[in-house]
């Protein structure tokens, strides 16, 4: 298993981890682990919308048991239904027609799983596009390094959370800043991303999530309760619920979330 780090400047909290998330528990009993990620990219308006369901296995196994056969779908408050389909026994299930992007909009996740049905909501929460991306040469803990920071406005008058990701084939995995305007409104803020890796014309991307208060609270709680325990998303607390709840049993619950996002994106190329 990998490990991940974890740092704590200003506002923000930068992780490294897997991506998608790794999610296992100690308990004996398996739960349904829901990764549920509808997001639509705000400079293209391209959906990209998948759920992936898993099994916990035990807090040492690196397995991850994909749950086959689920009756998946999302639905909106109009009650218009936009079933999934698994993709090759994978545990990864994909729309049959892309859900429409509308901000604000609440969607409502249903799922049927061996008799057991899952459901949770969640609203599309708009982001702030990420304006520009400046790299610093500095030199950090004994290393030469790249800090890259990724700027936007934060919307004045309204609270604002987000996340920001970098993804490079230089890194080991995704790394992560986690954002909210408490003290900071109304203002530029930025993600940062540190890195010695980097070589001319190396490729980043650099995307920022908007997320409800719900959503942002759960992935602080999550990514705080698993540093304590060697590394964020490591495993996921069995006290740790998320926005799903089992309709048919309730001491059943599952892990994981589901998250509607708009989605920010810039490509840089490092010079």
């Amino acid at each position: 298993m990998k490990r991940s780090v974890c740092f704590l400047i200003g506002l923000f909290l930068i992780i490294q981890c897997e991506d998608p998330i790794d999610v296992e528990t100690n308990d004996a009993t398996q739960k349904l682990v829901i990764e549920a990620s509808i997001n639509w990219i705000k400079e293209t308006k391209q959906p990209e919308q998948e759920i992936l369901l898993s099994l916990t296995t035990s807090y040492f196994s690196d397995e991850k048991i994909p749950a086959n056969g689920a009756e998946v779908y999302i639905a909106d408050k109009y009650g218009t239904i936009y079933p999934f389909y698994e993709k090759e026994n994978s545990g990864k299930y994909l729309p049959n027609k892309s859900i429409p992007y509308q901000i604000n909009e609440e969607f409502s996740l249903n799922i049927n799983y061996k008799g057991q049905n899952y459901s949770g909501s969640e609203s599309l929460i708009a982001v702030a596009s990420i304006d520009s991306i400046i790299s610093t040469p500095i030199y950090f803990f004994g290393e030469d390094r790249l800090q890259f920071e990724a700027f936007s406005f934060d919307p004045p008058n309204e609270k604002n959370y987000s996340y920001f990701e970098y993804a490079s084939d230089r890194l080991e995995g995704n790394e992560y800043n986690v954002y909210r305007d408490d003290f900071n409104d109304g203002n530029i803020y930025y993600g940062i991303l540190f890195g010695s890796e980097f070589e001319e014309n190396d490729s980043i991307r650099f995307r920022q999530y908007g997320l409800s208060r719900r959503a942002f609270n759960y992935w602080n709680l999550l990514i705080n309760q698993n540093t304590q325990q060697g590394g964020p998303f490591q495993t996921t607390p069995a006290n740790l619920n998320g926005n799903m709840t089992n309709l048919t049993n309730s001491e059943n619950y599952p892990l994981g979330y589901f998250r509607v996002s708009e989605v920010s994106e810039i490509l840089f190329k490092v010079e």
